[in-house]
């Protein structure tokens, strides 16, 4: 059975990174990485957080995307902000189309002094700042379910073996 793992968090918790060498482990997989999908749009761009057409619209593709890359024999990694109710209808539109894959959802989650300083190592042009804390307060009201956050607040780089494990192999983060 391919896997769907979607890895989000608030800006600068470690998603991309944690994303990328989690697709490195798999001999068939493909990584989507959802800003790279969000900035294709140039005429007309708005963030997705200005725009609920914008951000339907990527949702939209991730899942296209998805699953081809499924139906291809290949497992996914989602890179990108996804609050409960988004990955609701990513895995309604997945399963009318492909039934045997299983979506697994993790949120990377830091304390805020951590996640600052996170966001403030990354290259200037990536950096986020005050975006990072808006977007822990929108998780926090979205009533993410506690069994699929995973603090990684008092981990570093060198731990990131033991995140992908438990990422894999914890059926808590099982959609």
């Amino acid at each position: 059975m391919k896997k769907i793992y979607i890895i989000s968090g608030p800006a600068g918790v470690g998603k991309s990174t944690t994303s990328k060498r989690l697709a490195e482990l798999f001999e068939q997989s493909a990584y989507i990485e959802g800003d790279l999908i969000n900035h294709m749009v140039i005429g007309g761009y708005l963030p997705p957080w200005e725009s609920e057409e914008s951000l339907l619209l990527v949702w939209e593709n991730i899942a296209d995307l998805s699953i081809n890359f499924v139906q291809a024999n290949k497992n996914v990694i989602i890179d990108y902000v996804a609050f409960p109710e988004e990955v609701e209808k990513l895995v309604q539109k997945i399963h009318a189309k492909v039934s045997d894959v299983e979506v697994i959802y993790v949120v990377l989650w830091v304390d805020q002094d951590e996640l600052l300083k996170r966001d403030a190592l990354r290259n200037k042009e990536h950096q986020m700042g005050e975006r990072c804390l808006e977007l822990v307060k929108e998780f926090e009201s979205k009533d993410v379910k506690e069994r699929f956050v995973l603090n990684t607040t008092h981990l570093s780089p060198t731990d990131l073996d033991e995140i992908l494990l438990n990422i894999k192999e914890n059926p808590a983060f099982i959609y």
